[in-house]
């Protein structure tokens, strides 16, 4: 014969139940949150490496720029300086923020640099396609170009005489690659 249980008999759990169901929840949590976290670092990353793609000429300008101002700066007659003494404190810590931004600027530039040289050889190790890629990057944000203007994915496009659906996809492809050789562990998607 069958038991009939009533609605709150069947509803009902035991304490230990809870607890494994509470636990269980609790680690789903966790590991959602792990991987929200990890794919915002990722776009993240992906975002910088396109920004720093972007603005590569505009660092190398910096540089020099930064060069000339300074040296001009240590150029100014001693005396002159001296006689406005506020004016040498202001002076001095210009020239040391921008002696600080010159020196993160050039590591940065040199890190981009070296990583753009690597990618040059593993393409040209890969294949057309990843060749291809490395040339449509340098084209785009490393040559110098007409008024420090990035190409849009048309005159790419016609310059290479691709698609321009082409040309997005390289791009996409050539960032997630070089966000790999930006940034290391931390350029990967999990």
């Amino acid at each position: 014969m069958i038991e009939k249980k009533t609605l709150e008999e069947t509803k009902t759990i035991s304490y230990e139940e809870a607890i494994k169901i509470g636990i269980r929840e609790g680690i789903n949590y966790i590991k959602e949150q792990e991987y929200y976290k990890t794919k915002k670092r990722y776009d993240r990353r992906l975002r910088n490496t396109r920004l720093l793609l972007k603005h590569y000429r505009g660092l190398k300008a910096h540089n020099k720029i930064a060069n000339n101002i300074i040296d001009k700066i240590y150029d100014e007659n001693a005396i002159d300086v001296l006689d406005d003494i506020e004016a040498v404190n202001d002076e001095e810590q210009y020239v040391q923020a921008l002696s600080r931004t010159k020196i993160r600027t050039l590591v940065i530039v040199g890190h981009i640099n070296k990583a753009i040289k690597y990618y040059e050889s593993i393409c040209e190790s890969e294949g057309r396609v990843k060749e291809r890629r490395y040339k449509i990057i340098k084209y785009m944000y490393i040559d110098p170009s007409k008024d420090d203007i990035t190409p849009t994915y048309e005159q790419v496009a016609e310059h290479f005489d691709l698609s321009v659906k082409t040309v997005g996809r390289d791009v996409r492809e050539a960032v997630e690659d070089l966000s790999i050789l930006f940034f290391g562990i931390d350029g990967i998607k999990l």
